[in-house]
């Protein structure tokens, strides 16, 4: 074989004939051509991304009222997002008593994912002065139970599904609160101005789990808008700084014994009561000594609803199935605070008559719900606890005991005075 073909004698490449030269020659400018056209289309790519990025951080400033900076928004679920479109039915206005923007992900042309919404809050300093239908809370409607219905993808064998993790305070609380997805802040106002107080809410309303540098975007997002929100509305507030680090919000329950916080209370409790029939698993959020809003769950497990089920069964007329109980519907008791603006507009869901929880006042609705009131540094607070159905039957002689218990160290903890408990004939007997 001839290894000398196509050089010359010294080595150096024989030059190629003229038609493979022309050949040559046209290839690089195909390919130079090419290049050139890539290199246009990846600038006009690049020029058409930044133009829907500009336009989508106006848009969002425009409908968010100016309250937020964009790219925060931009940046979450991972950023990279360029268009976004604006809900037509919401629009920042603080001239209203509350008004928002919802904003969404634009993928493939025709298709929109949730992603971000930002709710804004004004209370006036006149308790009643707009104060409307639409206004009120219901605290024990069917979205607020603790417990749900597992998703078409989850794991149906794993027993309960909780919905939502408890509030978590912001610092101390005073600031305000978030769980899993939400980051609400307030601003208090001074008092002698026209405005009470400015809750605003920054929500992720992607699907996917809320990591936690998203949640700390949340969480500048919402102290930001509170912020100036209070600036242009005349409300002097000082907003504390957020804390360092936000903790995952706690979603395991635990045994009471182990368990402190917000269910501190209970393992109290059963230091000096015998438990009986009551529940035997605690779910608890850091008790922030300022938070405005804070809540403990309190459920019985597996073991126990066991041990308790027959003798259930023997007494009720509508029983519940054991497997219903264990897998989708466990036996559970919610206590939950609220002081300040957050009272107002409360009331339950009965299905007969909806019931005002009134700052001043105690009692129940006849539905699983009893409250009572105090004042705490001088400010309004309701104090609540929910039972599931047939929980409330079951656990009815210690209900009395186990809410004064909960009132008790929850007006201790934050200095409160005026406490109204409600009548003992408020309580079920068995």
């Amino acid at each position: 074989m001839d290894e000398s073909r196509g050089t010359r004698p010294g080595g150096e490449p024989r030059p190629l004939p003229g038609r493979g030269r022309d050949v040559a020659n046209k290839l690089l400018c195909v390919l130079a051509v090419v290049g050139i056209g890539l290199s246009i289309w990846a600038f006009v790519q690049e020029f058409i991304d930044l133009r829907d990025r500009d336009e989508s951080r106006r848009r969002i400033t425009e409908a968010c009222g100016g309250l937020i900076d964009p790219d925060p928004v931009l940046g979450l679920n991972g950023g990279g997002i360029d268009r976004v479109k604006l809900s037509d039915e919401y629009e920042t206005d603080l001239a209203e008593r509350s008004s928002g923007c919802l904003v969404y992900r634009v993928g493939d042309p025709g298709t929109t994912y949730g992603h971000f919404s930002m709710a804004v809050l004004r209370r006036s300093a006149e308790p009643d002065a707009e104060e409307t239908d639409a206004d009120e809370t219901e605290i024990d409607e069917t979205s607020d139970e603790p417990f749900r219905q597992p998703y078409g993808d989850e794991d149906r064998t794993t027993g309960p599904v909780l919905s939502h993790a408890l509030p978590h305070p912001l610092g101390d609380g005073r600031l305000g609160e978030y769980d899993e997805y939400k980051v609400t802040a307030r601003a208090l106002c001074e008092k002698g101005g026209a405005i009470s107080s400015i809750e605003v809410s920054a929500v992720a309303r992607y699907d996917e789990r809320v990591t936690p540098e998203d949640r700390r975007t949340l969480a500048g997002l919402a102290r930001q808008a509170a912020d100036r929100a209070a600036g242009r509305t005349g409300c002097r507030a000082e907003l504390p700084e957020l804390p360092a680090t936000l903790a995952a919000p706690a979603t395991e329950f635990g045994a009471p014994a182990s368990t402190g916080g917000t269910c501190a209370w209970y393992q109290r409790f059963l230091a000096t009561e015998e438990r009986g029939q009551l529940p035997d698993r605690a779910l608890a959020a850091p008790a922030g000594k300022a938070s405005d809003h804070d809540a403990c769950l309190l459920t019985v497990g597996e073991k126990e609803t066991r041990r308790i089920y027959p003798g259930f069964v023997k007494t009720s007329d509508y029983p519940q199935s054991l497997g219903n109980v264990l897998k989708h519907f466990p036996w559970w008791v919610k206590t939950e605070t609220y002081v300040g603006d957050g009272t107002r507009g409360l009331r339950t869901a009965h299905f007969k008559q909806p019931t005002e929880l009134a700052p001043g006042t105690a009692g129940t609705d006849s539905g699983q719900t009893w409250w009572a009131s105090s004042v705490c540094s001088g400010r309004p607070a309701l104090h609540v606890m929910w039972v599931s159905y047939p929980y409330d039957r079951i656990a009815a002689d210690r209900l009395r005991a186990l809410f004064r218990a909960y009132v008790d160290d929850a007006t201790e903890r934050r200095g409160c005075t005026g406490t109204v408990h409600p009548d003992a004939a408020d309580f079920p007997k068995r």
